[in-house]
C-alpha cells in the first residue's frame, strides 16, 4: 500500500514539474528570440536613422563637400536664414520648410551637386553657418539664441511638407509686399503649393520700404549691353510696366526692349522686383516694397502670425496652399 502510495506522488510531482520546466525552456527560447529580434530592429533602426539624418552640403565657395547630421545641418541653416529674435513657432516653420527644401533638393538633384545633396549657397539652395561662424555674427547672443534655435530644431526636426506625397520646393522670402507671389508669376511652371496668400503683417516690417536712386548716366550704362534704343529724353526711356497681381513687376519696357522684373531688379540691386520708377533731376528714383522673390513663406510675416497665437504647422499651411505635413 506504502508502495502505491509513494509511486501515485512522484507520478503526479513529476506531472506538475515537467511542464513547468517545459514551459521555462518554451519562455526562454521566446524570449531570447523576440530580444534578438527587437535588438536587431533597433539596431537596423539606429543604422537607418544615421543613414537618413547624414547630410552632405557642398560649399559654393570652394567645392568642398562636409557630411554632417541632419540636427547639425538645420541648426546651421536657422542660423543663416532666418532672425534668431523671431518668435518660436516661426523658427519652427522655418525648420521644416528648410528641411523640406533639402528633401526637395536631394530628389531633383543636378549635375552640380552630385557628389552632395546640397550647397550652402542662399542664392541656389539655402545658406549655412558654421558654429564658428554663429559666434561671430551673435557675439553675446550666441549661447540663448543658439540654445533656442536647437529647442526648437529638435521640437520638429523629422517633419517635412508634401504634395502628392513627394517633398514640395519650401522656397521663402525675409518679406513680401503684403501678399505673397504666385510662383508660376515670377519663375514659370506649375507649383500648386506656392500661390498667392495674404501676408498683412509685412507692411508692419521697418524694413518693408527701401529706396535707391541711380543717376541718368549710370542707369544708362547698366543696359548698355542689352539693346535698348536710347532717346534724348530720359523721362520717355520708360515706357510700359506690366504688374502682377499683387504689385510685383512682371516686364518693364526701356527704350524698345522688354525686360523681366526679376532682371531690373538684379541689375540694379533692388531688395525685390515690387518697384516703381520716377525721373527726377537726372535721377531714376527705384521705391522698393519688401524684401526677396516673395514666393512660399515670408518670414516676417510667419513671426507675425506667430505672435498673433498662430503656430507653427498653421503657418506653413497658410503659406504652402495644398500641402500636407508629415
Amino acid at each position: 500500500m506504502k508502495s502505491y502510495t509513494l509511486i501515485c506522488f512522484f507520478l503526479s510531482l513529476s506531472m506538475i514539474l515537467f511542464p513547468l520546466v517545459s514551459v521555462e525552456k518554451a519562455t526562454d527560447v521566446i524570449s531570447r528570440e523576440f530580444f534578438n529580434e527587437e535588438t536587431n530592429e533597433s539596431e537596423n533602426s539606429e543604422e537607418n536613422e544615421q543613414e537618413i539624418s547624414t547630410v552632405k552640403v557642398a560649399s559654393a565657395n570652394s567645392n568642398n563637400v562636409t557630411e554632417m547630421s541632419l540636427r547639425e545641418y538645420l541648426i546651421g541653416v536657422i542660423a543663416a536664414e532666418i532672425n534668431p529674435a523671431y518668435h518660436e513657432e516661426a523658427i519652427k516653420a522655418q525648420v521644416v520648410a528648410a528641411h523640406t527644401k533639402l528633401e526637395y533638393t536631394k530628389l531633383h538633384k543636378t549635375d552640380a551637386i552630385k557628389n552632395a545633396d546640397i550647397t550652402d549657397s542662399p542664392a541656389s539652395h539655402q545658406g549655412f553657418l558654421t558654429e564658428d561662424e554663429q559666434k561671430e555674427k551673435w557675439g553675446e547672443n550666441f549661447k540663448s539664441y543658439r540654445e533656442k534655435i536647437e529647442k526648437c530644431v529638435d521640437g520638429v526636426m523629422n517633419i517635412i511638407l508634401t504634395y502628392e506625397n513627394e517633398p514640395i520646393n519650401a522656397v521663402f522670402h525675409a518679406i513680401s509686399n503684403g501678399q505673397t507671389e504666385n510662383a508660376s508669376d515670377v519663375w514659370g511652371g506649375n507649383y500648386p503649393y506656392l500661390t498667392s496668400v495674404q501676408s498683412a503683417g509685412d507692411k508692419l516690417s521697418p524694413a518693408y520700404k527701401s529706396e535707391i536712386t541711380v543717376a541718368s548716366k549710370e542707369f544708362k550704362k547698366k543696359l548698355n549691353d542689352k539693346n535698348v534704343n536710347w532717346g534724348e529724353n530720359p523721362e520717355k526711356w520708360i515706357e510700359k510696366i506690366t504688374n502682377t497681381p499683387t504689385g510685383m513687376v512682371k516686364e518693364i519696357v526701356i527704350g524698345g526692349k522688354r525686360f523681366k522684373g526679376t532682371e531690373i531688379r538684379s541689375l540694379f540691386g533692388l531688395k525685390s522686383s515690387t518697384f516703381t520708377i520716377k525721373y527726377n533731376e537726372n535721377n531714376f528714383v527705384f521705391t522698393v516694397c519688401g524684401y526677396g522673390h516673395g514666393v512660399g513663406m515670408s518670414q516676417y510675416g510667419a513671426d507675425y502670425m506667430a505672435r498673433q497665437g498662430f503656430n507653427y504647422k498653421e503657418i506653413l499651411m497658410h503659406y504652402y496652399q495644398n500641402s500636407e505635413l508629415i
